[in-house]
């Protein structure tokens, strides 16, 4: 019977996480915003938490530095005019309202020439679309981890609940098993029973505590998994909702 209990979860809960799994092209955040129940409050704060990852912060520091290139390349046509005046003393009049035969030498008094090289606009274009390219590139990357982040912490959190959920009927199991063995021991001491009826019931009591050990170890993986996506405890998050 707990076997079948144990069967019946493992596909519910399998079911479950299939069918809230985000599908290609769907975004993360609609996926999220079709979960209705309470326990979903904790997955929005997870992926919160998520987004605040140091591997997440690369990606936004990418795209920032990104903008402050397409900035850089979009005035950078200033540094391609040159201005250039002449000053001398017969244009700053020092010598007007004189006979001095200076005061007739440059004419017009003030020379002023700008200086655009048409090669360098040509390739500030360029410039500009590499960097515009490359902005589009580092959004597009800063999405992508978004979305990747988003359904990793989700997926744990299911694999997270799972296998809490299986540890409780596993639990159940084995407190079973071992009322069952207690009786086969007792049985055996009187001679109510074989040996081999005895280790029977032993082997079942063995193995299933074998298979509690596997679910906590799964349960602790996972559980340490998430903590390093979030940078903190589960426990206090769960504390908090």
């Amino acid at each position: 019977m707990k076997k079948n209990m144990l069967l019946a979860c493992l596909f519910v809960a399998s079911t479950s996480a299939f069918a809230q799994a985000p599908k290609p092209g769907t975004p993360v955040a609609a996926t999220s915003a079709n979960t209705t129940n309470a326990p979903f409050d904790i997955r929005d704060r997870l992926v919160e938490l998520a987004l605040k990852n140091p591997g997440i912060k690369v990606r936004d520091f990418e795209r920032d530095k990104a903008v402050a290139e397409l900035n850089k390349a979009g005035a950078s046509w200033l540094n391609y005019v040159t201005v250039s005046s002449n000053l001398n003393e017969v244009s700053l009049g020092k010598y007007r309202g004189t006979t001095d035969p200076r005061n007739s030498l440059f004419y017009p008094l003030w020379n002023v020439g700008i200086s655009v090289p048409l090669g360098s606009l040509v390739q500030k274009g360029s410039d500009v679309r590499v960097a515009r390219r490359n902005l589009d590139i580092a959004s597009a990357q800063q999405e992508s981890a978004h979305r990747q982040i988003k359904a990793m912490i989700l997926s744990k959190y299911h694999d997270y609940l799972m296998n809490k959920e299986l540890l409780t009927i596993q639990n159940e199991v084995v407190e079973d098993d071992y009322a069952i063995f207690s009786q086969a021991e007792a049985k055996l001491a009187t001679g109510g029973i074989s040996y081999e009826e005895y280790s029977s019931a032993s082997k079942k009591y063995n193995d299933d505590r074998f298979k509690k050990m596997n679910i906590e170890r799964d349960l602790n993986v996972v559980k340490l998994e998430i903590e390093e996506i979030i940078g903190m405890k589960l426990d206090d998050v769960l504390a908090q909702h």
